[in-house]
């Protein structure tokens, strides 16, 4: 029994547990002592984890994870998904191709441990290779005869996200859509992203404390952006990086150091000091 025995870290990666391709070794030596002293150190994560072998080739003992936005609960022990949410089938395909037809941008649809693409562009070429994906080229009609967690499509510039809303708007009311980011070498790289409605990070990981038998007041949460602020709102306590911007800061219990310098580190250290 170690000090953080029935308590869980959820850790979001981009902008918090990674900066750019770096993962820092202070926050691997500490999730190993998280871990070591009895705590499950979970992920949490729009990443699918076909996209994630650069963390899980570095930090061992990653417990059961939420990933694609709180679409599938996986166990990497047995590297198969515990649970798994779907966009409905009617959702896939219109708007899919209305897209590509309209828009002519790269999209990915994710299903469990595949990425399934139906429309390249260097946005979608530069996105697999800066998460070490390995997707497969596949038309539409291929691609909507799996069960689709998430979709992302790939926006190059501002007048795209206005006709994916207008898409969005009529083609689908049992969805959520958000417009997401990310910075790939200093470049900032703008998503679409279409999940389940109802879907989000903060109710997967409550129901994974409850698989993992978490105790009360025992539930941890790191993030940086938009998309994290409703499990840093859930979590018992709360950590930002010093990059978050400042409504994202407002939601959590502290503000700790960079990515790059390793915010998870300082916050599993800041845990140390009042467990």
């Amino acid at each position: 029994m170690g000090k953080f025995s029935g308590c869980l870290l959820a850790c979001d990666i981009d902008g918090t547990l990674i900066s750019g391709e770096l993962l820092p070794q202070r926050n691997i030596e500490k999730i190993k002592h998280f871990v070591s002293e009895g705590g499950a150190f979970s992920l949490a994560t729009g990443r699918t984890v076909a996209a994630l072998s650069m963390i899980t080739s570095k930090i061992d003992n990653i417990a059961p994870s939420v990933l694609s936005n709180g679409c599938v609960i996986y166990d990497f022990k047995k590297s198969a998904p515990i649970v798994q949410k779907c966009l409905p089938a009617e959702s896939l395909y219109g708007m899919v191709k209305s897209a590509i037809e309209k828009c002519g941008i790269g999209i990915e649809m994710h299903s469990a441990d595949r990425i399934l693409v139906p429309s390249r562009s260097a946005a979608s070429d530069l996105h697999e290779s800066y998460e070490l994906m390995t997707a497969d080229f596949v038309s539409l009609e291929e691609a909507c005869r799996y069960d689709i967690n998430k979709i992302i499509y790939f926006v190059e510039e501002e007048s795209q996200y206005e006709l994916l809303e207008e898409l969005a708007r009529e083609y689908d009311s049992k969805c959520t859509f958000y417009r997401t980011c990310t910075f790939v070498e200093g470049v900032k790289q703008n998503y679409y992203e279409q999940l389940p409605k109802g879907v989000s990070k903060a109710p997967a990981l409550a129901e994974l404390c409850k698989i993992l038998g978490i105790k009360k007041g025992g539930y941890f949460a790191i993030g940086d952006y938009y998309n994290d602020l409703p499990m840093l709102k859930a979590a018992d306590i709360s950590a930002v990086p010093e990059e978050a911007p400042e409504d994202v800061k407002k939601a959590a219990d502290i503000t700790v150091g960079t990515a790059s310098g390793g915010a998870v580190a300082d916050f599993i250290e800041y845990l140390e000091g009042i467990f």
